[in-house]
């Protein structure tokens, strides 16, 4: 789901992965120019609680850098769960 400013999509939020039981909140963003406003807080209550009434438990995973993000994350009630380091490797 989106938010549009004279149809120009500012912020999106929606589900990608859906392992057992779980759904993941995915594609948060909003426009650097949008910032501020409260965009991506609404879009992932929306999608949050669309999750909770299908009986399913939404999570999501973020960059451990993007601060902003978590603050977020954590003022809707989601927790840390667990912490994964990924390596990419790449052919010389």
């Amino acid at each position: 789901m989106g938010i549009r400013d004279q149809g120009r999509l500012v912020a999106m939020a929606g589900e990608r992965l859906k392992p057992g039981n779980f759904t993941e909140v995915s594609g948060v963003c909003t426009h650097p120019d949008y910032r501020g406003r409260g965009y991506a807080r609404f879009l992932m209550r929306v999608v949050a609680r669309r999750i909770l009434a299908r009986g399913e438990q939404p999570f999501l995973h973020s960059y451990s850098s993007n601060m902003a993000a978590i603050a977020l994350y954590a003022a809707l009630g989601f927790e840390p769960h667990q912490t994964i380091t990924a390596t990419v490797i790449r052919k010389a």
